[in-house]
């Protein structure tokens, strides 16, 4: 995939960012900064990593009409990653519920991991409003058959880290995603 090179390298500038710092806060090389400049194919991973470093949605670097099928993620751990460093919500459940068990309830550790989750889901239920129109449409059934298993997790981390009285109105929006994923479709 090709970016618009005058687009990139405006972004970039509006950021006060050169090569480095932009391969740097993209989590990239800075040879893949270059390749992208020079308008020659790169991963779309790696344009995803460069328009969120540069605060653009990906089709704000291109100069025309791209495949969003090239933008879909792989699984709902890589969006995740993406987004948020981790994926505790794409692990299978057994997994999930051990890597509480293996802290001590009461532990601080215990309760800043349920708050990394609650983060997490922030993310996930942020969708369809944290991506471009192209990828949401990509990524939609992925997304809707997460759902239930990524509510589920998330009641757990709320009850194992003891917020889940802090944070009940946030369980509510998983509807709201689930809502927006069905809107799309009819």
């Amino acid at each position: 995939m090709k970016l618009d090179r005058e687009k990139l390298i405006r972004a970039r500038e509006m950021l006060g960012y050169g090569l480095e710092k932009t391969a740097e806060v993209a989590g990239v090389s800075k040879n893949s900064v270059l390749r992208a400049e020079h308008e020659e194919d790169i991963r779309p991973v790696t344009a995803r990593k460069i328009a969120t470093a540069l605060k653009v949605e990906v089709a704000d670097l291109y100069g025309e009409p791209f495949d969003p099928k090239g933008f879909a993620p792989h699984s709902l751990a890589e969006w995740l990653e993406e987004r948020c460093g981790h994926a505790y919500l794409a692990l299978p459940k057994d997994e999930f519920e051990d890597m509480f068990d293996r802290i001590p309830e009461g532990a601080p550790e215990r309760r800043e991991l349920a708050l990394e989750v609650n983060r997490e889901y922030n993310v996930f239920c942020n969708f369809p409003r944290n991506v471009a129109a192209a990828e949401r449409l990509s990524m939609r059934k992925m997304i809707r058959s997460a759902i239930p298993d990524v509510a589920v997790k998330h009641g757990v981390a709320l009850m194992e880290g003891d917020l889940d009285r802090e944070y009940q109105e946030e369980a509510a929006r998983i509807f709201e995603v689930q809502s927006a994923t069905e809107s799309e479709t009819a």
